[in-house]
């Protein structure tokens, strides 16, 4: 007997894409490993976007929109893009379809987009997970990633806290409990939404 996945809670050409999401450290990569290892084909928003960022007329469109020279880093990207409101959405404006436009294109089944909920994408796919491991273990694994809590603290400043993410969620994985576990989970949300 087959399953069907939940229907699509959003306004979607129903491609049945799942977003992939939630905060920085909260183990959004470890789900895609374990979706992968079951043959699911997996995607990266942000390695995408790196992609797109690399073709020159896209390079050149941002520079201006930033004022940035055309050989601008990531690193001064994002701090322009920290910097200003504007500039952030018009930066957005540019990347965002062509993203989307890769990742239609791309066949993968499920889609790691880190700020899907700030970048106002819910609606582009069919479902949402919601991946999270709690403000405090985020914390403690942030500060062992980046080495202090200063670091931590500003780079969760950059998103929006895992809580306001959570009512996208047509499934919500927990990270914070033994591997074993969580692979379990996910195999079996796998299952429920088709993937396998």
């Amino acid at each position: 007997m087959s399953r069907r996945p939940p229907s699509p809670r959003r306004p979607t050409q129903a491609n049945g894409q799942i977003a992939v999401t939630g905060g920085i450290a909260e183990g959004k990569s470890t789900i895609l490993e374990i979706l992968s290892g079951l043959g699911v084909a997996v995607a990266s928003a942000d390695l995408i976007a790196a992609e797109v960022l690399e073709r020159p007329h896209v390079r050149a469109r941002i520079a201006g929109q930033v004022r940035l020279s055309k050989d601008f880093s990531r690193a001064d990207l994002r701090a322009a893009m920290q910097e200003s409101s504007a500039a952030r959405r018009a930066v957005n404006a540019t990347l965002h379809p062509l993203v989307l436009e890769m990742i239609a294109r791309s066949g993968a089944q499920a889609i790691e987009v880190p700020l899907l909920c700030e970048a106002c994408l819910t609606d582009a796919f069919s479902y949402v997970w919601v991946v999270t491991c709690g403000p405090e273990e985020q914390l403690r694994r942030l500060k062992a990633r980046l080495g202090s809590e200063s670091e931590a603290v500003s780079a969760l400043a950059w998103q929006l806290p895992t809580r306001a993410k959570l009512p996208f969620a047509d499934a919500i994985v927990r990270t914070n409990c033994e591997r074993a576990d969580v692979h379990s989970h996910v195999t079996g949300l796998a299952g429920a939404f088709c993937l396998v």
